[in-house]
């Protein structure tokens, strides 16, 4: 995507003035951006990005790869360039994927946390590039908070999305959703067949929970939005529930499909293979 080559003032060159002036010099980073060059790659995604505008609280439902984290960051980075609210705040759970422990991690909140928001801190960059993050982020204008640290706040005139909302439970949810304050937006993120936690999901109940309520609106995307890759809507299709694995143990299905492969043209995978059997 463009960025329209725009020069960026450093963060010192910001740090010095007031509070109010830092963030309106640090939204000027953004507002001559080309936000309308976006292009929707399935109907599904612009059908999301249209949820997202006519309701206060917009949950969205799909597989990894449709493109969920990405158009919701730049729906929220656009209308915070243009004025329509004061900060953008991202967050999710701090969960490692099924269970697995970093343990402890040095730093600040800040260090700690950044491993887990990685793909947050990617999307944007993606969007606005990394020094206009780095502007944004040291003005305040764009807050990216464990999902934990979210109780006592009220999140007014603020724009917020919540990703790997899966990774959520019941309680986590309901503190996020009540959260909200007066001229903001929520953006809930997640996959349910994606979930790293073994106690009730969340995400799960806040959509059995709030189909139906005003101002609520509810996306949903399946594996022919993947866009990530080719070939990840197909290693997809086959984790679904229905997709037999067979009987055979992994040895003799590898065996099989060896002997089924023709060695004319060979691929990488199968010249391995072809000069372990000759």
């Amino acid at each position: 995507m463009s960025d329209n080559k725009l020069k960026v003032k450093t963060v010192t060159q910001i740090k010095s003035n007031q509070p109010c002036e830092n963030k309106r010099q640090a939204l000027s980073q953004i507002k001559r951006i080309d936000w309308k060059s976006l292009e929707f790659r399935t109907p599904n995604q612009k059908t999301f990005y249209n949820t997202i505008s006519r309701n206060d609280v917009t949950f969205s439902v799909g597989p990894a790869g449709c493109g969920k984290t990405f158009l919701a960051t730049h729906y929220a980075l656009k209308n915070l360039a243009q004025g329509k609210y004061d900060k953008l705040v991202i967050t999710k759970p701090l969960v490692e994927v099924d269970g697995e422990k970093m343990g402890y991690l040095p730093g600040d909140i800040d260090e700690k946390t950044a491993p887990y928001m990685m793909s947050l801190y990617y999307n944007m960059e993606q969007i606005i590039g990394k020094q206009r993050l780095d502007v944004l982020k040291k003005a305040g204008v764009i807050q990216v908070i464990p999902l934990a640290y979210m109780r006592g706040l009220t999140l007014t005139d603020s724009i917020v999305v919540l990703d790997e909302a899966q990774n959520a439970t019941p309680a986590q949810i309901k503190t996020f959703l009540t959260r909200i304050g007066q001229g903001s937006k929520y953006i809930v993120n997640g996959d349910l067949m994606q979930s790293d936690i073994r106690r009730e999901n969340g995400l799960e109940d806040a959509i059995k929970r709030f189909t139906g309520l005003k101002r609520v609106g509810f996306s949903r995307f399946d594996l022919a939005d993947v866009v990530r890759h080719p070939i990840v809507a197909g290693l997809l299709e086959r984790y679904q529930d229905d997709y037999e694995i067979g009987v055979l143990s992994a040895e003799e299905t590898l065996s099989m499909w060896i002997e089924k492969q023709t060695y004319d043209e060979p691929s990488l995978y199968n010249r391995y293979f072809y000069k372990i059997r000759h």
